[in-house]
């Protein structure tokens, strides 16, 4: 697995890639992550692509993971994700199918309705009515860490705890050691993006014209199933629904389902 900081578009972007031992796909896969992770949050999914024969990359957003760091990241915007996803694809030698997790789900929509890829994948991700249910929600639940984040301007005390982390992303019975490796790698995030641009500003299926995927995780805590069977049927798209499965579907026991059901996504186009 080679990473490295690609100059994009003017932008340091960090981008990994993993090459199969055997190709059997033409297209390659293109991982964005979702609020608060980066790159690193796909590396166990790339291995299981690799293997099953495809080239796949991920990058991280500016201000996550190893990409540069952004003064001001509370003002970074929809269409500033928009313009980081669409750089990542423009330098590959080939158009990818695209995956987008959680907020990567609702930036690649937003990119959808100005550009046609060979397939697009959307894994838990923000649903058409936006961040506004879960953020209630999550006020609600933790009213105290919410009230931290907003005071200091770091989205992350909302949910960088070990606890927090899980009962966002995770399953109860997550490993410690786990749990707490993976919280110490979530970032911060763009109040505005969540805020703001999350809430407000639609996408429109009508103007998608690539080929679309869907998947729910059955326990998730952010985005209900419900929300995900809404968003495919505006895109008059198939829904996947992984059984037991939390957020965090990459870094999930039951990934390999959802791989599965990418890889046959990616035969039938």
């Amino acid at each position: 697995m080679q990473t490295d900081i690609r100059q994009v578009g003017g932008k340091q972007l960090e981008h990994t890639v993993l090459y199969p031992a055997e190709r059997r796909y033409a297209t390659p896969l293109l991982l964005l992550h979702g609020a608060w992770h980066g790159a690193w949050c796909w590396q166990s999914a790339m291995q299981d692509f690799a293997r099953r024969g495809f080239e796949v990359h991920a990058i991280s957003l500016r201000g996550h993971g190893h990409s540069d760091r952004v003064r001001g990241l509370n003002f970074c915007s929809l269409a500033d994700y928009v313009g980081d996803l669409q750089m990542a694809i423009a330098a590959l030698e080939r158009p990818p199918i695209v995956v987008g997790h959680s907020m990567g789900g609702y930036i690649l929509q937003s990119l959808l309705m100005q550009q046609q890829l060979p397939g697009a994948v959307l894994l838990a991700t923000i649903p058409l009515s936006g961040t506004l249910r879960f953020l209630s929600r999550w006020m609600l639940r933790h009213p105290l860490a919410v009230a931290r984040a907003l005071l200091t301007g770091n989205l992350r005390h909302a949910v960088g705890t070990p606890r927090l982390a899980r009962e966002a992303f995770f399953r109860p019975k997550i490993p410690a050691a786990e749990l707490q490796r993976y919280t110490a790698l979530l970032g911060p995030e763009s109040l505005r993006m969540a805020l703001w641009d999350g809430m407000v500003v639609k996408v429109d299926p009508a103007l998608n014209r690539s080929p679309l995927l869907v998947i729910a995780a059955e326990r998730d805590a952010v985005f209900s199933v419900e929300e995900q069977r809404r968003t495919a049927a505006a895109y008059h798209a198939e829904l996947v629904v992984i059984p037991e499965a939390a957020h965090d579907l990459m870094l999930d026991p039951a990934w390999p389902q959802a791989a599965a059901a990418i890889e046959r996504f990616a035969k039938a186009l």
